[in-house]
Protein backbone atom coordinates (compact mmCIF):
# COMPACT_ATOMS: atom_id res chain seq x y z
CA UNK A 1 0.00 0.00 0.00
CA UNK A 2 2.87 2.41 0.58
CA UNK A 3 3.85 1.98 -2.98
CA UNK A 4 0.00 3.06 -4.62
CA UNK A 5 -0.36 6.64 -6.10
CA UNK A 6 -3.48 6.82 -3.74
CA UNK A 7 -3.04 10.23 -1.72
CA UNK A 8 -5.37 9.98 0.49
CA UNK A 9 -3.88 6.70 1.85
CA UNK A 10 -0.48 8.71 2.49
CA UNK A 11 -2.50 11.21 4.10
CA UNK A 12 -4.41 9.14 6.12
CA UNK A 13 -0.85 7.48 7.84
CA UNK A 14 0.74 11.30 8.08
CA UNK A 15 -2.02 12.60 10.16
CA UNK A 16 -2.40 9.02 12.44
CA UNK A 17 1.80 9.36 12.81
CA UNK A 18 1.70 13.16 13.70
CA UNK A 19 -1.55 12.47 16.02
CA UNK A 20 0.27 9.30 17.83
CA UNK A 21 3.45 11.58 18.46
CA UNK A 22 1.08 14.40 20.05
CA UNK A 23 -0.47 11.68 22.39
CA UNK A 24 2.90 10.69 23.56
CA UNK A 25 3.39 14.12 24.79
CA UNK A 26 1.10 13.48 27.48
CA UNK A 27 2.84 10.26 28.64
CA UNK A 28 4.86 9.90 31.26
CA UNK A 29 6.63 6.79 29.50
CA UNK A 30 8.09 8.84 26.92
CA UNK A 31 11.16 9.83 27.22
CA UNK A 32 13.48 12.12 25.30
CA UNK A 33 17.65 13.20 25.73
CA UNK A 34 17.76 16.53 27.57
CA UNK A 35 21.16 18.22 29.22
CA UNK A 36 19.99 16.98 31.94
CA UNK A 37 19.76 13.09 30.39
CA UNK A 38 17.11 11.33 29.28
CA UNK A 39 13.54 12.85 31.08
CA UNK A 40 9.88 11.86 30.47
CA UNK A 41 8.09 14.93 28.71
CA UNK A 42 5.92 15.19 31.67
CA UNK A 43 8.63 16.23 33.97
CA UNK A 44 9.01 19.40 31.86
CA UNK A 45 7.46 22.36 30.34
CA UNK A 46 6.28 22.04 27.05
CA UNK A 47 5.20 24.38 24.35
CA UNK A 48 4.42 22.97 21.00
CA UNK A 49 3.86 24.52 17.99
CA UNK A 50 2.47 22.69 14.60
CA UNK A 51 3.10 23.42 10.98
CA UNK A 52 2.84 21.97 7.46
CA UNK A 53 4.29 22.78 3.70
CA UNK A 54 0.99 23.30 2.47
CA UNK A 55 2.24 26.25 0.25
CA UNK A 56 4.46 24.34 -1.50
CA UNK A 57 2.02 21.60 -2.32
CA UNK A 58 -0.78 24.71 -3.81
CA UNK A 59 2.29 25.98 -6.41
CA UNK A 60 3.13 22.59 -7.20
CA UNK A 61 -0.16 21.49 -7.65
CA UNK A 62 -1.00 24.86 -9.82
CA UNK A 63 1.93 24.29 -11.92
CA UNK A 64 1.62 20.71 -12.90
CA UNK A 65 -1.57 19.64 -12.01
CA UNK A 66 -4.43 22.13 -10.95
CA UNK A 67 -7.27 19.66 -8.99
CA UNK A 68 -9.11 20.64 -5.98
CA UNK A 69 -10.52 17.43 -5.16
CA UNK A 70 -6.71 15.57 -5.39
CA UNK A 71 -5.77 18.53 -3.28
CA UNK A 72 -8.01 18.27 -0.81
CA UNK A 73 -6.82 14.29 -0.24
CA UNK A 74 -3.16 15.12 -0.53
CA UNK A 75 -0.63 15.09 2.38
CA UNK A 76 0.42 18.28 3.28
CA UNK A 77 4.14 17.28 5.25
CA UNK A 78 3.01 18.34 8.35
CA UNK A 79 5.59 18.97 11.14
CA UNK A 80 5.13 19.30 14.77
CA UNK A 81 8.09 20.82 16.94
CA UNK A 82 8.05 20.63 21.01
CA UNK A 83 10.59 22.47 23.09
CA UNK A 84 11.23 21.44 26.33
CA UNK A 85 12.02 23.65 29.50
CA UNK A 86 12.51 23.86 33.46
CA UNK A 87 12.26 26.46 35.81
CA UNK A 88 15.41 28.60 36.44
CA UNK A 89 15.83 30.66 39.52
CA UNK A 90 12.11 30.70 39.81
CA UNK A 91 11.36 32.91 37.30
CA UNK A 92 13.35 32.48 33.87
CA UNK A 93 12.66 29.27 31.73
CA UNK A 94 15.64 27.37 30.59
CA UNK A 95 15.67 25.07 27.48
CA UNK A 96 17.15 21.77 27.70
CA UNK A 97 15.80 19.83 24.97
CA UNK A 98 13.62 19.45 21.71
CA UNK A 99 11.72 16.88 19.80
CA UNK A 100 10.50 17.81 15.81
CA UNK A 101 8.60 15.56 13.74
CA UNK A 102 9.05 15.95 10.16
CA UNK A 103 6.48 14.10 7.79
CA UNK A 104 8.02 13.47 3.97
CA UNK A 105 5.26 12.60 1.48
CA UNK A 106 6.19 11.32 -1.91
CA UNK A 107 4.50 14.92 -2.93
CA UNK A 108 5.35 14.97 -6.59
CA UNK A 109 4.68 11.16 -7.34
CA UNK A 110 1.15 11.65 -6.40
CA UNK A 111 0.83 15.00 -7.97
CA UNK A 112 1.70 13.27 -11.32
CA UNK A 113 0.24 9.79 -10.41
CA UNK A 114 3.09 8.03 -10.65
CA UNK A 115 3.93 4.78 -8.55
CA UNK A 116 5.80 6.24 -5.46
CA UNK A 117 9.32 4.90 -4.65
CA UNK A 118 11.03 4.67 -1.09
CA UNK A 119 13.10 7.67 0.50
CA UNK A 120 16.44 7.40 -0.68
CA UNK A 121 19.50 8.26 1.67
CA UNK A 122 19.81 11.79 -0.51
CA UNK A 123 16.57 12.52 -0.58
CA UNK A 124 15.88 11.72 3.31
CA UNK A 125 19.64 14.05 3.92
CA UNK A 126 18.18 16.85 1.99
CA UNK A 127 15.51 16.61 4.39
CA UNK A 128 17.50 16.46 7.44
CA UNK A 129 19.28 19.64 6.30
CA UNK A 130 16.16 21.32 6.05
CA UNK A 131 15.38 21.36 9.69
CA UNK A 132 16.60 23.83 11.86
CA UNK A 133 19.80 23.24 13.69
CA UNK A 134 20.24 22.53 17.02
CA UNK A 135 20.25 24.73 19.95
CA UNK A 136 23.57 25.49 21.38
CA UNK A 137 24.38 22.82 23.78
CA UNK A 138 20.54 22.16 23.90
CA UNK A 139 20.12 18.06 22.90
CA UNK A 140 17.32 17.68 19.51
CA UNK A 141 15.52 14.38 18.97
CA UNK A 142 14.06 14.63 15.18
CA UNK A 143 11.72 11.87 13.92
CA UNK A 144 11.55 11.68 10.38
CA UNK A 145 8.63 9.50 8.73
CA UNK A 146 8.24 8.55 5.03
CA UNK A 147 4.81 7.61 4.02
CA UNK A 148 6.38 5.76 1.36
CA UNK A 149 9.08 4.61 3.11
CA UNK A 150 12.86 4.16 3.02
CA UNK A 151 15.63 3.12 0.93
CA UNK A 152 17.62 0.17 3.31
CA UNK A 153 20.74 2.53 2.83
CA UNK A 154 18.70 4.89 5.03
CA UNK A 155 18.56 3.05 7.95
CA UNK A 156 22.40 4.26 8.67
CA UNK A 157 20.60 7.58 8.88
CA UNK A 158 19.28 6.24 12.33
CA UNK A 159 22.01 7.52 14.92
CA UNK A 160 22.29 8.72 18.53
CA UNK A 161 24.86 11.51 19.31
CA UNK A 162 24.85 13.89 21.87
CA UNK A 163 23.75 16.67 20.08
CA UNK A 164 20.84 14.53 17.93
CA UNK A 165 19.12 11.63 17.47
CA UNK A 166 17.66 10.83 14.16
CA UNK A 167 14.37 8.36 14.47
CA UNK A 168 13.41 6.98 10.79
CA UNK A 169 9.34 5.48 11.14
CA UNK A 170 7.53 4.38 8.17
CA UNK A 171 4.61 2.05 7.51
CA UNK A 172 5.36 -1.44 6.17
CA UNK A 173 4.53 -4.19 3.79
CA UNK A 174 2.46 -5.94 6.63
CA UNK A 175 0.24 -3.20 7.17
CA UNK A 176 1.99 -2.05 10.56
CA UNK A 177 4.93 0.07 11.08
CA UNK A 178 8.42 -0.24 11.52
CA UNK A 179 10.32 2.36 13.74
CA UNK A 180 14.44 1.99 13.43
CA UNK A 181 16.99 4.08 15.96
CA UNK A 182 19.90 3.36 18.15
CA UNK A 183 19.16 -0.04 20.16
CA UNK A 184 19.83 2.65 23.00
CA UNK A 185 16.71 3.64 22.94
CA UNK A 186 14.63 0.50 22.30
CA UNK A 187 11.96 1.97 24.95
CA UNK A 188 11.03 4.45 23.10
CA UNK A 189 11.18 3.17 19.73
CA UNK A 190 8.97 0.80 20.71
CA UNK A 191 6.62 3.65 22.12
CA UNK A 192 6.70 5.51 18.75
CA UNK A 193 4.74 2.43 17.03
CA UNK A 194 1.33 4.11 16.25
CA UNK A 195 -0.29 1.02 16.03
CA UNK A 196 -2.10 -0.22 19.16
CA UNK A 197 -1.62 -3.81 20.86
CA UNK A 198 -5.19 -4.67 19.52
CA UNK A 199 -4.66 -3.73 15.92
CA UNK A 200 -1.39 -6.03 15.94
CA UNK A 201 -3.09 -8.88 17.89
CA UNK A 202 -6.20 -8.55 14.60
CA UNK A 203 -3.03 -8.98 11.99
CA UNK A 204 -1.59 -11.86 13.81
CA UNK A 205 -5.19 -13.96 13.57
CA UNK A 206 -5.49 -12.35 9.88
CA UNK A 207 -1.49 -13.79 9.29
CA UNK A 208 -2.85 -17.02 10.92
CA UNK A 209 -6.25 -17.53 8.92
CA UNK A 210 -4.21 -16.99 5.67
CA UNK A 211 -1.47 -19.47 6.76
CA UNK A 212 -3.83 -22.45 7.88
CA UNK A 213 -3.23 -24.77 5.67
CA UNK A 214 0.21 -25.77 7.40
CA UNK A 215 -2.24 -26.42 10.38
CA UNK A 216 -3.93 -29.36 8.75
CA UNK A 217 -0.51 -31.37 7.66
CA UNK A 218 1.40 -29.66 10.41
CA UNK A 219 2.20 -27.01 12.47
CA UNK A 220 2.90 -22.94 12.33
CA UNK A 221 5.57 -21.62 14.42
CA UNK A 222 5.17 -18.09 15.97
CA UNK A 223 8.83 -17.18 14.47
CA UNK A 224 7.26 -17.66 10.86
CA UNK A 225 4.21 -15.76 11.88
CA UNK A 226 6.68 -13.13 13.03
CA UNK A 227 7.95 -12.65 9.70
CA UNK A 228 5.13 -12.63 7.79
CA UNK A 229 3.82 -9.57 10.19
CA UNK A 230 7.25 -8.02 10.69
CA UNK A 231 6.11 -7.72 14.62
CA UNK A 232 8.57 -8.65 17.74
CA UNK A 233 8.31 -12.48 18.89
CA UNK A 234 7.21 -11.97 22.01
CA UNK A 235 4.07 -9.86 21.11
CA UNK A 236 3.51 -12.55 18.16
CA UNK A 237 3.46 -15.05 20.69
CA UNK A 238 1.04 -13.74 23.25
CA UNK A 239 -1.35 -13.08 20.24
CA UNK A 240 -0.69 -16.86 19.07
CA UNK A 241 -1.90 -17.98 22.70
CA UNK A 242 -5.03 -16.00 22.51
CA UNK A 243 -5.94 -17.62 19.00
CA UNK A 244 -5.47 -21.16 20.17
CA UNK A 245 -7.61 -20.01 23.52
CA UNK A 246 -10.42 -18.70 20.93
CA UNK A 247 -10.40 -21.54 18.76
CA UNK A 248 -11.27 -24.53 19.45
CA UNK A 249 -9.26 -27.96 18.17
CA UNK A 250 -6.00 -25.21 18.54
CA UNK A 251 -2.99 -25.99 21.19
CA UNK A 252 -0.25 -23.69 21.64
CA UNK A 253 3.29 -25.50 22.96
CA UNK A 254 6.80 -24.51 23.08
CA UNK A 255 8.69 -27.49 21.50
CA UNK A 256 11.84 -27.42 21.41
CA UNK A 257 12.84 -23.95 21.98
CA UNK A 258 10.14 -22.64 19.95
CA UNK A 259 6.02 -21.51 20.22
CA UNK A 260 4.06 -24.37 18.03
CA UNK A 261 0.84 -23.62 17.17
CA UNK A 262 -1.45 -27.39 15.60
CA UNK A 263 -4.28 -29.16 16.16
CA UNK A 264 -5.40 -31.59 18.89
CA UNK A 265 -7.22 -34.42 16.67
CA UNK A 266 -10.35 -33.45 15.11
CA UNK A 267 -12.75 -35.21 16.83
CA UNK A 268 -15.68 -32.94 18.65
CA UNK A 269 -15.41 -33.53 22.56
CA UNK A 270 -18.22 -34.79 24.36
CA UNK A 271 -19.98 -37.37 26.70
CA UNK A 272 -18.78 -40.26 24.43
CA UNK A 273 -15.30 -38.85 24.54
CA UNK A 274 -14.66 -37.63 28.12
CA UNK A 275 -15.43 -33.84 27.39
CA UNK A 276 -17.22 -31.23 29.80
CA UNK A 277 -20.84 -32.94 29.65
CA UNK A 278 -19.63 -36.15 31.07
CA UNK A 279 -21.05 -36.68 34.45
CA UNK A 280 -19.34 -37.92 37.38
CA UNK A 281 -20.05 -41.35 37.50
CA UNK A 282 -18.83 -41.73 33.82
CA UNK A 283 -15.98 -40.23 34.24
CA UNK A 284 -14.84 -42.99 36.82
CA UNK A 285 -16.00 -45.54 34.61
CA UNK A 286 -14.23 -44.03 32.05
CA UNK A 287 -11.30 -43.92 34.08
CA UNK A 288 -11.26 -46.92 35.10
CA UNK A 289 -11.96 -49.13 32.07
CA UNK A 290 -9.26 -47.37 30.63
CA UNK A 291 -10.87 -45.72 27.94
CA UNK A 292 -9.44 -42.87 27.90
CA UNK A 293 -6.55 -43.50 26.46
CA UNK A 294 -7.27 -43.04 23.23
CA UNK A 295 -7.81 -39.08 24.31
CA UNK A 296 -4.21 -38.81 25.42
CA UNK A 297 -2.52 -40.82 22.87
CA UNK A 298 -4.02 -38.51 20.22
CA UNK A 299 -2.86 -35.54 22.38
CA UNK A 300 0.73 -37.03 22.13
CA UNK A 301 0.51 -37.88 18.33
CA UNK A 302 -0.58 -34.71 17.07
CA UNK A 303 2.17 -32.98 19.67
CA UNK A 304 4.79 -35.61 17.70
CA UNK A 305 3.43 -34.85 14.37
CA UNK A 306 3.83 -30.73 14.98
CA UNK A 307 7.38 -31.28 16.13
CA UNK A 308 8.28 -33.27 13.18
CA UNK A 309 6.31 -31.13 10.70
CA UNK A 310 8.67 -28.53 12.07
CA UNK A 311 11.82 -30.36 11.92
CA UNK A 312 10.87 -31.56 7.98
CA UNK A 313 9.94 -27.70 7.51
CA UNK A 314 13.56 -26.99 8.68
CA UNK A 315 15.23 -29.53 6.68
CA UNK A 316 13.32 -28.23 3.36
CA UNK A 317 15.01 -24.63 4.03
CA UNK A 318 18.70 -26.48 4.95
CA UNK A 319 18.53 -27.97 1.43
CA UNK A 320 16.74 -25.47 -0.23
CA UNK A 321 20.60 -23.68 0.70
CA UNK A 322 22.41 -26.03 -0.22
CA UNK A 323 21.07 -26.41 -3.66
CA UNK A 324 21.22 -22.60 -3.92
CA UNK A 325 25.20 -23.07 -3.18
CA UNK A 326 25.26 -25.30 -5.56
CA UNK A 327 23.60 -23.58 -8.45
CA UNK A 328 26.05 -20.93 -7.21
CA UNK A 329 28.85 -23.34 -8.08
CA UNK A 330 27.96 -24.35 -11.20
CA UNK A 331 27.97 -20.82 -12.76
CA UNK A 332 31.01 -20.08 -11.07
CA UNK A 333 33.03 -23.21 -12.71
CA UNK A 334 31.54 -21.49 -16.07
CA UNK A 335 33.02 -18.03 -15.28
CA UNK A 336 36.64 -19.31 -14.66
CA UNK A 337 38.98 -20.04 -17.13
CA UNK A 338 41.76 -21.19 -14.47
CA UNK A 339 42.16 -25.08 -14.17
CA UNK A 340 43.21 -24.94 -10.46
CA UNK A 341 39.94 -22.67 -9.81
CA UNK A 342 37.33 -25.09 -11.26
CA UNK A 343 39.54 -27.97 -9.66
CA UNK A 344 38.54 -26.34 -6.08
CA UNK A 345 35.20 -25.60 -7.39
CA UNK A 346 34.66 -29.61 -8.41
CA UNK A 347 35.99 -31.04 -4.97
CA UNK A 348 33.11 -28.16 -3.33
CA UNK A 349 30.56 -29.56 -5.43
CA UNK A 350 31.70 -33.26 -5.03
CA UNK A 351 31.46 -32.71 -1.10
CA UNK A 352 28.25 -30.33 -1.16
CA UNK A 353 26.21 -32.94 -3.28
CA UNK A 354 27.32 -35.66 -0.66
CA UNK A 355 25.70 -33.36 2.15
CA UNK A 356 22.71 -32.83 -0.28
CA UNK A 357 22.49 -36.73 -0.28
CA UNK A 358 22.42 -37.04 2.96
CA UNK A 359 19.97 -34.47 4.18
CA UNK A 360 17.55 -35.81 1.64
CA UNK A 361 17.61 -39.33 3.03
CA UNK A 362 17.25 -37.79 6.59
CA UNK A 363 14.51 -35.84 5.36
CA UNK A 364 12.63 -39.08 3.50
CA UNK A 365 13.06 -40.56 6.92
CA UNK A 366 11.10 -37.59 8.72
CA UNK A 367 8.55 -37.78 6.12
CA UNK A 368 8.05 -41.05 6.98
CA UNK A 369 7.93 -40.61 10.48
CA UNK A 370 5.25 -38.07 9.57
CA UNK A 371 3.51 -40.12 7.75
CA UNK A 372 3.29 -42.92 10.03
CA UNK A 373 2.38 -40.99 13.39
CA UNK A 374 -0.21 -39.41 10.92
CA UNK A 375 -2.06 -42.42 10.06
CA UNK A 376 -1.73 -43.94 13.47
CA UNK A 377 -3.82 -40.21 14.52
CA UNK A 378 -5.88 -40.88 12.25
CA UNK A 379 -7.11 -44.10 12.73
CA UNK A 380 -7.80 -43.10 16.88
CA UNK A 381 -9.62 -40.04 15.41
CA UNK A 382 -11.64 -42.33 13.67
CA UNK A 383 -12.27 -44.75 16.62
CA UNK A 384 -13.54 -41.84 18.89
CA UNK A 385 -15.37 -40.46 15.88
CA UNK A 386 -17.30 -43.74 15.96
CA UNK A 387 -17.87 -43.92 19.39
CA UNK A 388 -19.26 -40.05 19.64
CA UNK A 389 -22.33 -41.20 16.72
CA UNK A 390 -23.24 -43.56 19.40
CA UNK A 391 -25.30 -45.25 16.05
CA UNK A 392 -28.05 -47.95 16.68
CA UNK A 393 -27.24 -51.70 16.52
CA UNK A 394 -27.99 -54.40 14.09
CA UNK A 395 -31.45 -55.37 15.94
CA UNK A 396 -32.65 -51.65 16.08
CA UNK A 397 -32.21 -50.79 12.95
CA UNK A 398 -34.00 -54.21 11.32
CA UNK A 399 -36.75 -53.64 13.76
CA UNK A 400 -36.76 -50.23 12.07
CA UNK A 401 -37.48 -50.83 8.76
CA UNK A 402 -40.30 -53.29 9.62
CA UNK A 403 -41.62 -50.90 10.92
CA UNK A 404 -41.32 -48.44 8.22
CA UNK A 405 -42.38 -50.83 5.79
CA UNK A 406 -45.31 -51.53 7.34
CA UNK A 407 -46.26 -47.80 7.18
CA UNK A 408 -45.93 -47.13 3.88
CA UNK A 409 -47.86 -50.00 3.10
CA UNK A 410 -50.62 -48.76 4.98
CA UNK A 411 -50.36 -45.53 3.55
CA UNK A 412 -49.97 -47.15 0.00
CA UNK A 413 -53.37 -48.80 0.72
CA UNK A 414 -55.24 -45.21 1.45
CA UNK A 415 -53.64 -43.80 -1.22
CA UNK A 416 -55.71 -46.04 -3.44
CA UNK A 417 -58.67 -46.21 -1.70
CA UNK A 418 -59.05 -42.28 -1.37
CA UNK A 419 -58.33 -42.58 -5.44
CA UNK A 420 -61.50 -44.86 -6.20
CA UNK A 421 -63.34 -42.34 -4.07
CA UNK A 422 -62.66 -39.52 -5.89
CA UNK A 423 -63.17 -41.01 -9.24
CA UNK A 424 -66.74 -42.47 -8.48
CA UNK A 425 -67.80 -39.19 -7.35
CA UNK A 426 -67.13 -37.62 -10.07
CA UNK A 427 -68.32 -40.08 -12.73
CA UNK A 428 -71.16 -40.18 -11.31
CA UNK A 429 -73.63 -37.71 -12.87
CA UNK A 430 -77.05 -37.67 -13.77
CA UNK A 431 -78.42 -37.22 -17.60
CA UNK A 432 -80.18 -34.02 -16.83
CA UNK A 433 -77.41 -32.64 -14.99
CA UNK A 434 -75.11 -33.69 -18.23
CA UNK A 435 -77.37 -31.93 -20.63
CA UNK A 436 -77.80 -28.16 -18.15
CA UNK A 437 -73.87 -29.07 -18.24
CA UNK A 438 -73.81 -28.67 -22.40
CA UNK A 439 -76.40 -26.26 -22.24
CA UNK A 440 -74.29 -23.95 -20.08
CA UNK A 441 -70.90 -24.52 -22.35
CA UNK A 442 -72.44 -23.98 -25.33
CA UNK A 443 -73.25 -20.22 -23.93
CA UNK A 444 -69.73 -19.93 -23.18
CA UNK A 445 -67.86 -21.29 -25.84
CA UNK A 446 -67.07 -18.24 -28.19
CA UNK A 447 -68.61 -18.65 -32.05
CA UNK A 448 -66.21 -19.57 -34.73
CA UNK A 449 -64.80 -16.80 -36.70
CA UNK A 450 -65.45 -18.68 -39.81
CA UNK A 451 -68.82 -19.05 -38.86
CA UNK A 452 -71.41 -16.75 -40.78
CA UNK A 453 -72.27 -13.21 -38.93
CA UNK A 454 -75.54 -13.24 -39.69
CA UNK A 455 -76.25 -15.99 -38.11
CA UNK A 456 -77.24 -15.75 -34.37
CA UNK A 457 -77.18 -19.81 -33.64
CA UNK A 458 -75.06 -22.39 -34.72
CA UNK A 459 -76.74 -24.41 -36.26
CA UNK A 460 -78.66 -27.49 -34.82
CA UNK A 461 -77.59 -31.20 -34.89
CA UNK A 462 -79.73 -32.94 -35.99
CA UNK A 463 -80.31 -36.51 -33.47
CA UNK A 464 -79.40 -39.54 -34.28
CA UNK A 465 -83.59 -40.64 -34.52
CA UNK A 466 -83.73 -37.25 -37.15
CA UNK A 467 -81.23 -38.99 -38.84
CA UNK A 468 -82.61 -42.52 -39.62
CA UNK A 469 -85.90 -40.82 -40.42
CA UNK A 470 -84.36 -38.60 -43.03
CA UNK A 471 -82.53 -41.83 -44.30
CA UNK A 472 -85.48 -43.99 -44.56
CA UNK A 473 -87.62 -40.96 -46.34
CA UNK A 474 -84.50 -41.32 -49.15
CA UNK A 475 -84.98 -45.01 -49.74
CA UNK A 476 -86.39 -46.13 -53.02
CA UNK A 477 -89.49 -48.25 -52.78
CA UNK A 478 -88.86 -51.51 -53.72
CA UNK A 479 -90.06 -52.54 -57.21
CA UNK A 480 -93.19 -54.66 -57.36
CA UNK A 481 -92.68 -58.67 -58.14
Amino acid sequence: MRNAPDASWHSAREHEMVEHVQRLLGSRRFVVDTTLGQRPVTAMKVMVKAGDRSDELKRLMSQHRPDRALESAMPVGRTLEAVFSVNKWWIFQKVIGRLLVVIAPPTRELVHGETPHPMTSGEARRVLASVPPPLPGVPTTVILGSTSGFAPECHELAERTSERTIILVEPNESGGWSVHGSTEIQGVLELLDPEDESTKEKRVHAAIDLLGDELATGSLSAERVAVETELPLQRVENAVKSYATQKGGLVAKRLDGRLLLYREGSTPQGKAVGGEGMSLVDRFKLLFNRKGDNERKIAFLSERRAALSQQRDTSNDELFKLEKKESQLKRDFKENDATTARRRITAELVQLRKEIERRQQLQAVVNQQVNIVGTHLHNLELLNQGRAAKLPDTDELATDAAAAEDMLAQLQADSELADSVSSSSISSISSEEQALYDELMRDVTPASPTADPTTSAETPVPSRTETVDRSAQKKPAPEPG
